[in-house]
């Protein structure tokens, strides 16, 4: 007769958000189990930990622990992040935006679509990013009720309000390493107990090797600002100024292989190092915590659930690798040394594979475990200059004429927080 034995202990291993927030969750999915956190050191390369940012899809992981968005941009514990910009980083030089929030919809047909049939025929459109809410908002600096902004949070505050919520959960706080039925390892790429397992290298995908922070020269607002340099790019954050040209601290993008076995999972940076482009790192491990609280092991090791576990949590992190690498290799600009290695630079399968769909038909089919939102393919692939060679079916339909003036009154709505149909 096969019996389940729930977990009876657990550990975690790290020393910022990303361990907090994972004793938090399975502190309160296991009641009954003693749940230990063992503080370690934050790495410097510990980008999830450093510069937590949470994307709308993985808000709702903090949520459950007592930490809703609104209730932590009220108090502090996070700001509002609409979209980021990108300069210098098309064909042609414009500047375009990604919202974290969808673009606004058409009864006529797929945004994005309307848009080229728009412009193949050279009627006069607005910017894409103009057709999203999110982008709208941080273009104007101000705080739009109608959009659900990622979360640039404080790591201190974070770490703080989050050492309240663990202790009245329960969890205990202890040192060395503790024996458990399931331990976590989130102390970082220092990977301290998951530093044997195999990593597959992403810096063909993400070629950012070392990264500098500094103090930033002014508020971006709501919205991150990056510019690409004949060397690499730099951009501000809140509070930070950022330069990935080839000096500071050293980054090795990539992910373990298999996250989890026996009875040790990597969380956080121990499992994917996404770089700081696009700040991805905190979402990862937070999308990676739901699939862990989703596939909640048993006492003893389960092949086949650590096996499921492994496939889901290793496409979320390879199609997040591909957003992310199609700000790279999407065809964009291509001047300065550091851009232009990257035309003869191999690129992941599943990445040249959308890129030549999108090119065919203009379409980003929808693929399982997505973090981001489709619309934010869709902007940076237009914003890059990317052109489809076939006309949206549907898009047909309606006229150039009548698609730009639908494209101009959305916009213009837009501008105004109007978001009547």
């Amino acid at each position: 007769m096969n019996t389940r034995s729930a977990l009876g202990s657990v550990a975690v291993l790290g020393g910022g958000p990303v361990a907090l927030v994972s004793a938090v969750a399975l502190q309160q999915a296991l009641p009954d189990a003693a749940v230990t956190l063992i503080p370690t050191p934050v790495p410097d390369d510990a980008l999830a930990d450093r510069f937590p940012l949470a994307l709308p899809a993985v808000q709702d992981v903090l949520a459950r622990i007592g930490m809703p968005p609104d209730l932590m941009l009220a108090r502090g514990v996070a700001r509002a992040r609409y979209a980021s910009a990108f300069a210098d980083w098309s064909r042609d030089g414009t500047e375009w935006m990604v919202g974290d929030d969808a673009a606004a919809t058409l009864a006529e047909g797929r945004l994005s679509a309307l848009w080229l049939r728009a412009r193949a025929a050279g009627e006069r459109v607005p910017p894409f990013h103009a057709l999203v809410p999110a982008c709208v908002a941080a273009s104007a600096g101000i705080a739009d009720p109608n959009v659900e902004p990622a979360l640039h949070i404080d790591p201190a505050r974070m770490v703080q309000a989050l050492t309240s919520i663990a202790r009245q959960a329960g969890v205990r706080f202890g040192t060395g390493r503790a024996d458990a039925d399931l331990t976590v390892d989130a102390s970082g790429p220092a990977r301290l107990l998951t530093g044997d397992r195999a990593f597959e290298d992403w810096h063909d995908a993400l070629p950012c090797g070392h990264v500098a922070f500094g103090p930033a020269d002014a508020d971006p607002g709501t919205c991150d600002r990056y510019v690409a340099t004949a060397q690499g790019w730099r951009a501000t954050w809140p509070g930070v100024r950022v330069e990935a040209a080839g000096k500071g601290i050293a980054i090795t993008p990539g992910r373990l292989s298999g996250p989890f076995a026996g009875r040790v999972v990597a969380l956080g940076d121990a499992a994917v190092q996404a770089g700081p482009l696009g700040r991805a790192g905190f979402t990862l491990a937070l999308g990676q915590l739901a699939l862990l609280l989703e596939l909640l092991p048993a006492r003893d090791p389960e092949p086949l659930l650590q096996a499921e576990y492994n496939r889901r949590a290793g496409l979320q992190a390879d199609r997040m690798r591909d957003f992310l690498g199609l700000q790279y290799h999407g065809g964009g600009r291509t001047q300065g040394p550091f851009w232009h290695r990257l035309r003869g630079t191999p690129r992941p399968p599943t990445l040249d594979a959308l890129l030549a769909q999108f090119a065919r038909r203009g379409q980003v089919m929808p693929a399982d475990e997505e973090l981001v939102q489709r619309d934010a393919w869709s902007a940076v692939l237009l914003g890059q200059g990317v052109r489809p060679e076939r006309p949206d079916p549907i898009a047909m339909s309606v006229p150039p004429a009548e698609a730009a003036r639908l494209l101009n009154h959305l916009a213009a709505r837009l501008a105004v927080l109007d978001y009547r149909a």
